[in-house]
């Protein structure tokens, strides 16, 4: 299974270094946004492509480029909402062009014809470039759930987050539900109470668990955590690296185990 992280893990390094670290590791392939606001950070998408090349990383999925504070005005009709949606068409044309998987897409907001309407349009355009939008669940089960009863799309697929999951609604099995549109997973951990998008060691998510569920769906997915470390102790970004690539080595054996566990049973 190809091993994915986040190209911004936590640290501000110079991108060409961050790069060469990523892969040096034992990454494969990055998942990385478009999003200007993360320029000096990052550098364009264009330098980061020539990067990731540069060092042998594959693309995974790209996250669409938003501020948090606007994303309800996707569901309204005023402009924020059409600048959202023009935000995508970009992130979906630049996914096609570059070579990603999905786009991950985030909503928030009350649920509204105009925003299905909004999300219907850019479903057309995702299907003229053959990019999926993959929805992700965040801490709004009700508009996540809704969004899936009112629109079957082939192109309308799902981004699993298993640290919101962890610590927004616990007692909701995403998989269960929705296991069949999954195209991609956001990997990090939590203790339960904050989002904390950190190392499995400071957190409580049953990895074991998860592998099982994620053999069961017979879906090959990157294995991509989205470090942040929002908490975090002495950890170097080395450090970070080493122990991602150790956690997603460990539960690529766990899956594998129980693939050949669950196929012996037929």
């Amino acid at each position: 299974m190809n091993k994915g992280i986040s190209f911004h893990f936590g640290y501000v390094l110079n991108p060409t270094e961050q790069a060469k670290m990523i892969k040096d590791h034992g990454f494969n392939v990055v998942i990385t946004s478009g999003d200007k606001r993360f320029d000096k950070q990052n550098g364009k998408l264009k330098k980061q492509i020539k990067l990731f090349k540069k060092n042998g990383l594959g693309l995974s999925s790209l996250h669409m480029a938003y501020k948090s504070e606007d994303l309800p005005e996707f569901f309204k009709g005023g402009r924020t909402g059409k600048k959202l949606e023009k935000k995508l068409k970009k992130d979906i044309k630049n996914a096609n062009k570059f070579g990603f998987s999905c786009v991950v897409v985030h909503l928030q907001g009350e649920p509204s014809d105009i925003g299905f309407a909004r999300l219907k349009r850019l479903l057309s355009v995702a299907q003229k470039y053959n990019i999926p939008l993959a929805i992700e669940n965040l801490d709004n089960k009700e508009l996540f759930v809704e969004t899936f009863k009112r629109i079957q799309h082939p192109y309308l697929k799902f981004c699993y987050d298993i640290g919101h999951n962890n610590c927004f609604d616990p007692d909701f099995d995403y998989l269960q539900m929705y296991g069949d549109k999954l195209i991609c997973v956001h990997l990090h951990s939590n203790d339960g109470t904050t989002d904390m998008h950190t190392l499995n060691k400071y957190g409580n998510i049953d990895w074991d668990k998860f592998a099982r569920k994620l053999a069961l769906l017979k879906k090959d997915v990157n294995l991509d955590y989205e470090i942040m470390m929002r908490y975090r102790q002495n950890e170097t970004p080395e450090d970070v690296l080493a122990e991602v690539i150790t956690q997603a080595t460990h539960l690529e054996k766990l899956i594998e185990k129980y693939k050949k566990q669950f196929s012996s049973s037929l």
